[in-house]
């Protein structure tokens, strides 16, 4: 299944994202990160891989809108709508509009210098229920345009997103061992579940230790499924329900449950991390992955060559000066 696998990368990646591993002091001997964040400044790392075959796909089909929906401090439509702008595709943006209205920080801020705001369309919470239609009929009238679902989870992402497990590889090659623990976080989840697939397709049996952010473990199982059922179509392999479902443990949040929220514990956390290990972490994703893999660890007693993933995130930072700046001193 390997060739398989790696032509499927092939022919729908133009460039496939390397990033670098090296090991973390304070989680003990034979500990790693991945530093995804490192791939770029303005795109976290995961997204960038997801998008190193969606782009290609959206230029090819001669897209010239994209429609994105979500939160305004969204990574991904951060992410994406700066990639958009630079292949000469329209990024037109509809974003949740709560109550309130939302302080220019963080995402949002870094988003309103890539789109003018008078050109978003702000969707009420009264109507967010009906997003899909309203999408689906602004599509109808916009000829050559196209929608990206939150986080693209679409399998035109998926090749992209596959990357990682083969560059987990070019890592180990490097280091001269393999991982018996992989550590990563899922929002909408395609890099974990990608992470998952690939890994299986490789013949590992390294245990995908996934964080789950924002879904249920049956969302979250029922969306693995899904994707493997793509994957098999897309690669022409066989890869087993069986198989997939060996190759990984979900863990859920013990601390700052909901999506979105943190806690006093996670500002610490990127504090520790930032003073003994020299990088930056951000408190939606990264920085709870760190801190719930500790106790994951400890709890498991796992040994062995561990990698934790460090899918980036960093700019959501500026959305949290105050929390920041308490625990600077």
């Amino acid at each position: 299944m390997y060739d398989s696998f790696h032509q499927l990368i092939k022919t729908h990646v133009e460039t496939i994202p390397h990033s670098r591993v090296h090991s973390l002091k304070t989680f003990g001997e034979a500990f790693f990160v991945k530093r995804d964040d490192e791939l770029s400044f303005g795109v976290s790392g995961s997204k960038l891989r997801k998008y190193a075959s969606l782009l290609p796909f959206l230029k090819k089909k001669g897209v010239k809108e994209a429609i994105l929906s979500g939160n305004p401090f969204s990574n991904h439509i951060l992410s994406l709508t700066q990639l958009l702008i630079e292949n000469s595709i329209t990024p037109t943006l509809f974003l949740l509009k709560n109550r309130e209205m939302f302080p220019h920080t963080g995402n949002f801020l870094l988003l309103s210098l890539f789109v003018e705001e008078n050109k978003i369309q702000w969707v009420p919470e009264s109507d967010w229920p009906h997003l899909e239609e309203i999408l689906d009929e602004y599509r109808k009238q916009t000829p050559h345009s196209y929608i990206i679902p939150p986080g693209a989870l679409m399998a035109e992402a998926l090749p992209g997103a596959l990357t990682l497990s083969l560059d987990i590889h070019s890592n180990e090659e490097d280091l001269g061992h393999e991982f018996s623990h992989i550590f990563i976080e899922a929002g909408t989840g395609l890099s974990a579940i990608a992470l998952i697939l690939g890994l299986a397709t490789l013949g590992r049996d390294t245990k995908v230790h996934v964080l789950l952010l924002a879904d249920s473990h049956l969302e979250f199982v029922r969306k693995v499924e899904e994707f493997r059922s793509i994957f098999n179509t897309l690669s022409g392999c066989d890869l087993s329900q069986e198989k997939v479902e060996s190759q990984f443990e979900i863990h859920m949040p013990s601390l700052a449950q909901s999506f979105g929220s943190t806690n006093a514990r996670i500002f610490e956390e990127i504090r520790t991390i930032a003073r003994n290990e020299g990088f930056l972490t951000d408190p939606i994703y990264s920085a709870k992955l760190f801190l719930e893999s500790r106790q994951i660890i400890k709890n498991n007693c796992i040994k062995g060559p561990t990698l934790l993933i460090h899918s980036g995130g960093g700019l959501t930072l500026m959305g949290f000066e105050k929390q920041l700046q308490k625990k600077s001193v």
